[in-house]
């Protein structure tokens, strides 16, 4: 019995002792943690906690600790958040002894570094999850790392960005975006390689704003050129060849025909747009770069050859706009001359025109006025002639006017007044006169004085302009003078004013519209 009872009592003390290694208390003496019982934990529901204990045991070798760190990434799980677990593991480590946890994340480097290294499968409709879970765990484990280590990660992290990064600048719990905000120039630096003209031109675009806002001086000069650079590759017809030969594998696998005309057309096509929709909108965000605004302006003013084909005419053209539009915010008075001749050439198409004044606009340098005058005294639509060229000088009128008005400021506004065009039968739409109103009441001080003087002029789209502008920046005081022009019968001509609600016909009407849209901002204001 005695023999029995101390063959029992040996069984419980080994049931409490496998229990005791069972839980979290690892580190107690006689419970043997080796590779195996790392791997297997992966898969238990316990093992999370006791893969994290490991890490923090001082009793067990680095190289096991490191295993337990890399097993935790590598967990192909969804009950649990294996970031936040390694997270507080190195956390409390850290705390306790920076030394090893700097070990143990210098020894997890080259199995992150390999996971990450894989090149990315374009079929895939996701990136591998344990890719993304070790490129999250590279980026969550900088900060614990070695100093002489950290490039080594950052490398890993961005160089995962940057073989798919359309497919994975979004993935895990990092944006590639977050990541090179949070690791600065540096990580910025690194994404200039992964540019290329063969690339997305969204991930394009996505990469060129990443360096714009994060990358230092050298970084985005270089990013800068390197644009310039694929530009200029996309217009060789090597790039087409490219193009076309990526088309009629696409046309093979789907089944299509391949016809050499449809296959060499759709070729030109998306060149145009890998420049107009990645290129030139990715040169934007370095555009303060000399190479790049330089670059943008030479596009915009490469004119269309007498023998060029209408096709070739119209891509052109919609790349001078957009390269135009790319340079917005980086144009100087260096720029000016070159963008007036651009606006001001009426064998350019109106949309590269407008973007031309844009620019003009955006330099702000009264040197362009007297330039523009010209076009704001063109007669445009008459009560006698509407053509085409009429219209598009009444358009260019408008655009040239509001310009004018802009840049002069207030001492602009009795010589604009004086030059609009006064010909018989002359015809101002409500939308231009409105536009140069709108243009009046945004200037700072407000011209009020000299734009109620306006309201005598014997021109009635003057008068309406100075109604329009009361209506926006006038006060109570203003309304006699106002109420004055409510017997006004002189006729307003001009496309538009009849489909007004209700329909105008002559200024009284304006000033009437006008006085009660004024009370009715008072009012608000007091209210």
């Amino acid at each position: 019995m005695l023999g029995g009872d101390d063959s029992a009592s040996r069984m419980g003390w080994t049931t409490k002792l496998l229990v005791i290694c069972s839980v979290a208390g690892l580190v107690l003496a006689g419970c043997k943690v080796d590779s195996d019982d790392v791997q297997q934990w992966k898969e238990t529901v316990k093992g999370p906690t006791r893969l994290r204990a490991v890490i923090g045991s001082d009793r067990y070798s680095p190289e096991l600790r490191t295993e337990a760190a890399l097993a935790i990434v590598e967990m192909d799980r969804n009950d649990i958040d294996a970031l936040s677990i390694l997270s507080k593991a190195f956390d409390e480590l850290q705390r306790q002894d920076r030394a090893t946890s700097e070990t143990i994340v210098g020894g997890m480097i080259p199995r992150l570094q390999a996971l990450l290294s894989t090149e990315p499968d374009l079929e895939a409709s996701a990136p591998d999850p344990v890719q993304v879970r070790a490129k999250d765990a590279a980026y969550m484990v900088i900060p614990y790392a070695p100093e002489s280590s950290r490039n080594e990660l950052i490398r890993a992290v961005v160089g995962w960005y940057s073989a798919d990064f359309e497919g994975r600048s979004l993935a895990g719990d990092y944006s590639a975006e977050q990541v090179t905000r949070a690791l600065g120039a540096e990580a910025a630096g690194m994404l200039v390689d992964a540019l290329h003209e063969k690339m997305p031109p969204q991930a394009m675009i996505k990469i060129a704003e990443i360096i714009g806002e994060d990358g230092d001086k050298q970084t985005r000069k270089r990013a800068g050129a390197r644009l310039v650079t694929i530009e200029k590759a996309m217009e060789k017809p090597s790039f087409v060849k490219w193009l076309a030969g990526e088309i009629r594998a696409s046309l093979k696998a789907s089944g299509e025909p391949v016809d050499p005309a449809r296959v060499s057309s759709l070729a030109v096509y998306n060149r145009e747009n890998y420049i107009n929709q990645g290129a030139l909108p990715a040169m934007h965000h370095l555009g303060e770069q000399a190479l790049v605004s330089n670059r943008l302006l030479a596009i915009a003013d490469t004119k269309a050859g007498a023998e060029d084909t209408k096709a070739w005419v119209e891509r052109l053209n919609a790349r001078r706009a957009t390269a135009l539009k790319a340079l917005e915010g980086h144009v100087t008075r260096a720029h000016l001359n070159r963008l007036l001749s651009i606006a001001l050439d009426s064998s350019n198409p109106v949309e590269v025109r407008d973007y031309a004044f844009d620019r003009v606009g955006d330099i702000r340098s009264r040197d362009a006025i007297p330039r523009l005058w010209p076009l704001v005294e063109r007669v445009g639509c008459t009560s006698s002639s509407c053509t085409a060229s009429d219209k598009l000088a009444k358009r260019l009128r408008w655009r040239a006017g509001e310009l004018v008005l802009s840049l002069g400021g207030a001492s602009a506004i009795e010589p604009f007044s004086q030059r609009l065009p006064s010909s018989a039968g002359i015809q101002y739409e409500p939308e231009e006169l409105e536009g140069y109103a709108t243009r009046m009441s945004q200037m700072t001080p407000p011209p009020t004085s000299t734009v109620m003087a306006l309201l005598n002029s014997p021109r009635w789209w003057n008068r309406v302009v100075a109604l329009r502008y009361l209506e926006r920046r006038g006060g109570e005081a203003d309304i006699p003078a106002m109420k004055q022009l409510m017997s006004d019968d002189d006729a307003v001509t001009g496309q538009g004013w009849s489909e007004l609600n209700p329909p105008v016909k002559k200024v009284g009407q304006v000033a009437d519209a006008a006085i009660k849209a004024l009370r009715t901002r008072e009012q608000g204001g007091k209210k």
